[in-house]
């Protein structure tokens, strides 16, 4: 099953506070380069371009980022009803 939805980056951050305490995001040219428990993600989108204070997220990108990490998903889904 595929989604559509897209997530504002504020929420994200908020979810990673709660689910993943530690993560740090780190502001690359292109993407944001995510840490967390001894790994890196590499791959989240900084967003469209224009005004990137707070980007909307497309979803999918949020479930990687969970799965990679290993983040409880009953917490995520919690902090982000979208990925319900």
């Amino acid at each position: 099953m595929s989604s559509f939805a897209t997530v504002r980056f504020k929420v994200i951050l908020r979810m990673l506070d709660r689910c993943a305490p530690g993560a740090a995001i780190e502001k690359k040219k292109h993407r944001y380069w995510v840490r967390y428990g001894g790994k890196t993600y590499r791959g989240f989108p900084l967003g469209r371009h224009g005004s990137r204070e707070n980007p909307e997220v497309e979803i999918g990108h949020v479930r990687q980022l969970i799965r990679y990490f290993g983040i409880d998903e009953d917490c995520a889904r919690r902090a982000i009803p979208a990925l319900g």
